[in-house]
């Protein structure tokens, strides 16, 4: 990210800094289990850019020298020329190898781009839901952090021009700190209502700006000369222990930005500090040539690596170990060609404002705003696509992966209302059945066993209610440690009416990515079964769904990816099941076994008849939406293929005559 200021006095320990941010932004995005918390290296550019603006602004008001067109030029010159070249040229290979919904896209997001509203059309328009497609895979994603950061330039020079001198700098200060924790603490209580804005809008992240014109302030009023060598070498190390730290310790599931931000966010603000009172062993570390170097190209490499990582991530999934270093190889590559022939020329170009403004940034960003049009309103640049027999095949094909979700009779929901818990069209199975009986209650991996279920309850004459809530765990107890954060509003609200609906039923199917939940925290089962020995002492039949087998590197879109991608292989989707699934998969029978009132059914066989298990059929046909769902078409196939092999499957057998009889498994 651009944090540069022209006629400042040349700091190579901020660009050692800018190093570790850029360093540990890219190695989180090839792979997060490298650094898990890698991208607070946003927030650590975000502190250094507020540094360096506020100093440059602040230095030319004390001189009387202060020019806001002047500041404008400088910004455009250090930021759009290489921005609007990535821009352009993922455009171009947007056409070329996405399809086409997803290549206009990415040509609407790269419009908001080139007048700084990246950050607000994510916000907007970037689907979070569960089943949205990665976010990894959107080509301009990246850039939401220029716009935060463009926004702030609008904004802050204007409040330092008229209040920095008419504040004594100690009010100053104390206005800037009162701000800068307020951002802070927006953040942390936005984040439930609005998860969205709180990560790309600029009130939440302001605070990373500001505390790095505080340090400015401090630098401006010298002091260096209050703070001992001990002193900045304590500061430096404890900055350097809070990155660190931020960066192994901190997971994207947590609430961020908010007070989270404060320890990497400080502790760059330390460094920057640390540095600038004399040298200590840490500051002079960050002085090493190569760091020095990666943090001159950061800017450039920071916009290069996101593409590079989007379409990889598009039409081959996730990046392996050769994939991820061609990456930063390439990435580093092209920002060294990028920072010597667009960087350094528009930079020390001498060139008058309206000249900056008109060529290296008006006419370019105009231009490449008629071909992102383009792009949106002609179907592929009729280069592709044309064939009217393709494009029946197509659609047959995404019938065939449609997911559970999308049928109205599928009530599958962010927040349970209780409507819901009374809508006749969640109700399945045998028809003419006065009160359903049945219920199954779980998340996304109870939805898409509704065709499953269906079929066999139509056969075994029962109906059923569903009701399910995305990424919610099925408990009747508090879900918090099992839940990420941005879901857990909707899980509380949604539980009371949850509990009326289970509770009405006699029997009670239950689902969910069991796996998902344990990563979180080894006590779910626990809790869960817990649940469970309550529903079973209520008198409750209650019947456990495996966690279907996990069909892993399909891409229910590889056929048509594969027009543009060589070497994409769609037909396998063949793997073994998971041991993270046999295990989870094995409790549950475990518990089902040794408890009364509670039996266990798992699909497993049939997808996987000689242990091997795939997302497609015999006759090639996908039976899976995402690597971890079936396709509701997929869940009626595999519902038809139990009843052929097997006929109605115990305990669904003992469903029609229960509560007079119980299931057959008694405590051992």
């Amino acid at each position: 990210m651009p944090v540069s200021v022209e006629k400042a006095v040349y700091r190579p320990d901020i660009d050692g800094l800018r190093a570790v941010a850029v360093l540990s932004v890219i190695l989180f995005h090839i792979d997060k289990r490298l650094i898990p918390g890698g991208f607070v290296g946003v927030d650590i550019f975000f502190v250094i850019s507020g540094f360096l603006i506020s100093l440059h602004i602040l230095q030319e008001i004390e001189a009387g020298k202060f020019s806001i067109v002047e500041f404008y030029r400088r910004r455009i010159k250090r930021i759009a020329p290489p921005m609007l070249v990535v821009v352009l040229i993922t455009i171009i290979a947007a056409q070329f190898l996405m399809i086409p919904e997803d290549a206009e896209r990415a040509a609407d997001s790269a419009l908001w781009s080139l007048v700084s509203l990246a950050n607000v059309y994510f916000w907007w328009h970037q689907d979070t839901s569960y089943f949205s497609a990665a976010s990894s895979e959107l080509p301009l994603l990246h850039l939401w952090s220029l716009g935060v950061e463009e926004q702030f330039y609008i904004i802050w020079p204007i409040v330092l021009f008229l209040l920095y001198r008419k504040l004594h700098s100690k009010l100053f200060v104390v206005f800037t700190g009162l701000i800068a924790i307020a951002s802070y603490a927006a953040g942390q209580y936005w984040f439930v209502s609005d998860s969205s804005f709180v990560y790309y809008m600029l009130p939440t992240r302001a605070g990373e700006l500001l505390i790095g014109a505080l340090v400015a302030v401090g630098v401006l009023r010298g002091i260096e000369t209050r703070v001992s060598a001990l002193a900045a070498l304590i500061t430096a190390g404890t900055g350097l222990s809070l990155i660190v730290g931020s960066l192994f310790l901190l997971t994207e599931e947590m609430v961020f930005p908010g007070f989270l931000a404060i320890p990497p966010t400080l502790g760059a603000a330390m460094l920057i500090l640390a540095g600038h009172c004399g040298r200590n062993r840490i500051s002079v570390i960050l002085t090493g040539k190569p760091l020095v170097w990666v943090g001159l190209v950061s800017y450039s490499a920071y916009l290069w690596h996101w593409p590079l990582l989007a379409f990889i991530r598009y039409g081959y999934g996730e990046v392996g170990l050769i994939p991820g270093i061609v990456v930063l190889v390439l990435t580093f590559g092209l920002a060294w060609l990028s920072y010597r022939f667009i960087e350094q020329p528009a930079r020390y170009s001498r060139a008058t404002a309206k000249t900056v403004f008109t060529v290296q940034y008006i006419l370019p960003a105009g231009a490449i705003a008629v071909l992102a049009l383009a792009a949106m309103y002609i179907d592929g640049y009729g280069l592709r696509w044309q064939s009217l027999e393709y494009k029946s095949s197509l659609a047959a094909f995404r019938d065939q992966t449609r997911p559970a979700y999308l049928f109205d009779y599928v009530c599958q929901r962010q927040r349970v209302s209780a409507a819901d818990i009374q809508n006749e069209h969640c109700v399945l199975g045998e028809k003419g059945i006065a009160r359903p009986k049945v219920i199954l209650w779980g998340d996304s991996n109870a939805a898409h066993y509704v065709g499953v279920i269906d079929v066999i309850a139509r056969e075994a004459g029962f109906s059923f209610r569903n009701i399910e809530l995305g990424s919610c765990p099925p408990l009747l107890t508090d879900p918090e440690p099992f839940v990420n954060a941005k879901r857990l509003p909707d899980c509380l609200a949604s539980a009371g009416i949850i509990r009326e609906a289970v509770m009405a039923a006699d029997v009670i199917l239950i689902s969910a990515s069991w796996s998902d939940y344990l990563r979180r925290s080894d006590k779910f089962l626990d809790v869960f079964f817990a649940t469970t020995q309550s529903l079973s002492d209520a008198g409750k039949q209650v019947i456990l769904m495996a966690k279907a087998p996990v069909a892993a590197g399909y891409d229910r879109r590889c056929r048509e990816k594969a027009l543009s991608y060589p070497f994409l292989e769609c037909s396998s989707g063949s793997t073994s099941t998971t041991a993270e699934v046999t295990s989870v998969n094995t409790s549950l029978k475990t518990y089902a076994d040794r408890t009364q009132n509670v039996a266990y059914f798992d699909i497993t066989p049939y997808l996987c008849p000689e242990g091997r298990c795939s997302a497609f059929n015999a006759e090639g046909k996908p039976l899976y939406y995402d690597s971890s769902h079936l396709s509701l078409p997929g869940s009626w196939e595999v519902g038809q293929i139990i009843l052929s092999k097997v006929g109605v499957p115990e305990p669904f057998s003992k469903i029609s005559s229960w509560p007079t009889r119980l299931l057959d498994n008694e405590p051992n």
